[in-house]
């Protein structure tokens, strides 16, 4: 199956979690939030969360400034 990590392509295997996505993109987990097709997903339910065909995922880095 397709989904889409923040623009990009990637091809996953069926049943594949949200936390199997971020690794496959070398998402490190530490530091951002995810959203599964404009909805938010905490960090504790992106390994129970399983993707389907098409889904799209948004991450965002949190960052530090001023």
């Amino acid at each position: 199956m397709k989904i889409t990590i923040n623009g990009k392509t990637y091809d996953m295997s069926e049943a594949s979690t949200l936390q199997d996505a971020l690794e496959a993109a070398n998402v490190k987990p530490q530091g951002i939030a995810t959203a599964l097709n404009n909805h938010v997903v905490t960090a504790d339910m992106r390994p129970k969360t399983v993707l389907t065909d098409g889904d799209r995922v948004v991450v965002i880095t949190a960052f530090y400034g001023g």
